[in-house]
């Protein structure tokens, strides 16, 4: 929530990034260095909300494993209010 928040009061992603690792807080891996990137996907993540975007990806090859990114070969679905949100949903949308 607090990225959310840092982002509405005026902050951009790399300087959110720059202090959480100032702050030590751990990344989604246990690590303390975050990424402007990391921060964009999680500003735009509707998961954060509560709503999720199935088949992003998709397995090509069930043997292999292999998935790859759905660009339109397959069906996506958006399922809203599937799970508990983290952040409220007005303050997902206005960011």
């Amino acid at each position: 929530m607090k990225t959310y928040k840092d982002y509405l009061d005026g902050k951009g992603p790399n300087r959110i990034a720059r202090e959480r690792e100032e702050e030590g807080v751990p990344n989604w891996n246990g690590k303390a260095k975050w990424y402007e990137s990391s921060i964009r996907k999680m500003l735009s993540n509707e998961k954060y909300k509560g709503d999720a975007l199935l088949q992003k990806t998709y397995t090509v090859d069930f043997l292999t494993k292999k998935r790859v990114q759905n660009t339109g070969q397959i069906p996506r679905y958006y399922v809203e209010e599937s799970h508990p949100a983290i952040i409220p949903k007005g303050m997902w949308e206005t960011v």
